[in-house]
């Protein structure tokens, strides 16, 4: 017989040094067989006693049943926007779940939980444009606006306000007044930026103007200007007027001064950290070759963006005099010469800026962002790639000591330095195929749902970061980190290597249902331990990038620059039995259901669109790399897409 709990304590009791939590008994109730009771619980939050108690008095079955309608509609109008339809509905139920995560972030914030251990609550300089993601995807009605306040955070030097501050462009520099550096920070929001373009077509949002943050932080935050009398956290002129640069010339800054910035091998410096906060204790000679890849592709992206406004009639854009530092040519393999440029940049521009403007060819500068672009990504391939006999991957890092962190004949390995030298483009075919071979021996794991951040370096490495403290496979050290893992499959899925994505998703997909072991509510954990439990859903941004890449690269639904492509990756297995997968999604701004028909149970790789039917309407297309690009705008509420043999068959993507 199960023993009675008494409560031992007593209203005005006091006990120091733990949690509160409060408790409710009810008077001991037998139920006979078939019998059923239901309680009707109210928790309020007041300063009136009286007037809680007179709303209480309201609430009765009627009135709560109300209520939880009210709320389910409420809720159901917010996922109506995204809704997927595998052929598991179990999968189906979870990824309801996990669309919920970053709307329940946006409210919350992305700490201060009771179950977490760190943060003092908000959302960071990450968490912004990360958390963009899922909003443009789901509900871009606002995130114009959103975008246009968040740059203003972005400092003269690249680098940015860490703090967001409780109006809509309000930032501060950092708690205490203490500025870092996250290297990867300036990578983010043109990553935002380009999904939005993309799904809306809104070219004119790169040449809105916004000023830029002003503290007393100058050169990368590494100095500081003592008689700096804050005003209005706004960049000023020479006259004493505030500047405002377009987005477009925001994104230049915060892409060209890291890839003058770089370390000893030619790496872009890891400053403060970069994506894992853990890697904190490199200041002076740490590199991230991860994020140099990162930034690498950013400026072929801005490249792009270029090319694309000189297709549609603009031969000249301006940019404020200064910047025109950053964009002479510099010999790329010269590390001194790229520090010194920078630091003459830097002066040029810590107390304001002229205000004068320089107008430059848009082919020209092109050509200038492109090579510069791809100078990085060679950097990568060429000098970070790494081989022992059968094993091969990049080198991720460089340590305070100039030391690789990677290790292939030790089998040191990070799954960071591999993510973006894929997603960027920076690795071959042939390196990505040598990666995913590797990081399936080295990093991934069952127990703990899928591939972890890195292998167990077995020292704790004072010389890299704190991350090496903790002991391995929890948070940063060994995880499996849902953010880096997810990202890792978008960048297979974005290479072609579907089948390779899909475990990685499924393995996360897995773990978390099996409830028993992570112990967590439906969704997307930041981690899992070495226990396979989930920790800290709320925390993660992986949720926006699961979604993500489920919209834009397994079902392929997605844009260019407005233009609506499907490019499918799904596989076999995730068809129904009709041969049928569903997508509910926004499609040039509509909420449209998209069916892919795969009736003869074709495989990924094995597969090509054939047709495309809007409202039963057949329309034009125009062939890419992996599906079809239609040549104009649609409007309707149902997209019946035909899966059909490819006449060359294609291997790529069936690892």
């Amino acid at each position: 017989m199960k023993e009675e709990v008494v409560n031992s304590y007593k209203v005005g009791d006091r006990i120091d040094g733990y949690e509160a939590i409060a408790g409710l008994a009810y008077e001991e109730i037998c139920l006979e067989a078939n019998e059923e009771v239901s309680l009707v619980l109210s928790f309020m939050i007041g300063d009136d006693v009286d007037a809680m108690q007179k709303e209480a008095s309201k609430v009765n079955d009627k009135h709560f049943l109300s209520l939880k309608e009210e709320n389910r509609q409420y809720w159901e109008k917010e996922l109506s926007s995204l809704q997927f339809d595998f052929a598991r509905d179990e999968y189906n139920g979870w990824l309801k779940w996990t669309t919920l995560q970053p709307i329940l972030r946006r409210i919350y914030g992305n700490s201060f939980m009771p179950h977490h251990d760190y943060g003092r609550g908000g959302r960071g300089w990450r968490d912004l444009w990360q958390d963009l993601l899922a909003l443009i995807l789901m509900n871009p009605s606002n995130v114009k606006a959103m975008l246009l306040n968040h740059f203003k955070g972005v400092r003269i030097d690249g680098s940015n306000a860490t703090i967001i501050g409780d109006e809509p462009g309000e930032f501060l520099a950092d708690r205490n007044n203490i500025a870092r550096v996250w290297m990867d920070h300036g990578s983010w929001p043109l990553l935002t930026v380009k999904l939005y373009l993309d799904q809306s077509g809104d070219l004119d949002i790169l040449f809105e103007e916004v000023p830029y943050f002003k503290d007393q932080f100058t050169h990368y935050t590494k100095k500081v200007q003592k008689d700096y009398q804050a005003k209005d956290c706004m960049l000023k002129t020479s006259d004493d007027l505030d500047y405002e640069g377009s987005i477009f010339e925001h994104l230049l800054v915060q892409n060209l001064v890291p890839y003058y910035n770089v370390g000893e091998h030619n790496n872009i410096r890891l400053e403060d950290a970069d994506w894992n906060d853990g890697l904190d204790m490199a200041h002076k000679r740490g590199e991230s070759v991860a994020f140099t890849s990162f930034y690498g592709q950013n400026l072929i992206t801005l490249s792009t963006f270029l090319k694309r406004l000189r297709e549609k009639g603009l031969h000249q854009v301006s940019v404020f005099e200064e910047l025109g530092l950053l964009l002479e040519d510099v010999d790329q393999e010269h590390v001194a010469e790229k520090q010194a440029m920078l630091n003459q940049y830097f002066g040029s521009v810590e107390d304001c800026v002229s205000g004068k403007k320089r107008v430059y060819d848009t082919l020209v500068l092109e050509n200038i962002l492109y090579k510069k672009g791809f100078a990085l990504l060679n950097q990568v391939r060429k000098n970070e790639w790494l081989e022992d006999g059968e094993d091969a991957w990049f080198n991720g890092y460089y340590d305070d000591h100039g030391k690789a962190l990677d290790d292939v004949k030790k089998k040191d390995m990070t799954l960071t330095g591999q993510v973006f030298s894929i997603m960027s483009n920076a690795a071959t075919n042939e390196q990505v195929e040598e990666v995913i071979k590797s990081a399936d021996k080295y990093l991934y794991s069952d127990k703990v749902g899928g591939y972890r951040l890195n292998t167990d370096f077995k020292e704790v490495k004072t010389n890299m970061g704190r991350l090496f403290g903790f002991a391995y496979g929890h948070k940063e050290n060994g995880a499996m980190f849902s953010h880096m893992a997810v990202m890792y499959a978008n960048a297979l899925y974005k290479r072609g290597y579907a089948k390779a994505g899909f475990k990685v998703l499924d393995a996360i997909y897995k773990q978390s249902i099996d409830i028993e072991v992570s112990k967590m509510y439906p969704g997307i954990p930041e981690y899992f331990d070495p226990r396979g439990r989930g920790m800290y859903p709320y925390l993660t941004g992986s949720a926006s990038w699961l979604i993500l890449t489920l919209v834009t690269e397994v079902f392929g639904v997605k844009g260019d620059l407005g233009t609506p492509v499907f490019e499918p990756k799904l596989l076999r297995q995730q068809f129904d039995d009709l041969g049928q997968a569903t997508i509910t999604t926004l499609v040039n701004g509509q909420l449209m259901k998209v069916v892919y028909d795969n009736k003869d149970k074709l495989d990924y790789g094995s597969y090509e669109v054939g047709t495309v039917l809007v409202d039963g309407v057949k329309q034009v297309l125009s062939r890419t790399k992996f599906g079809v690009k239609l040549q104009q705008e649609i409007t309707g509420k149902t997209i019946d897409i035909s899966l059909v043999a490819k006449k060359e068959n294609d291997e790529r993507g069936l690892l």
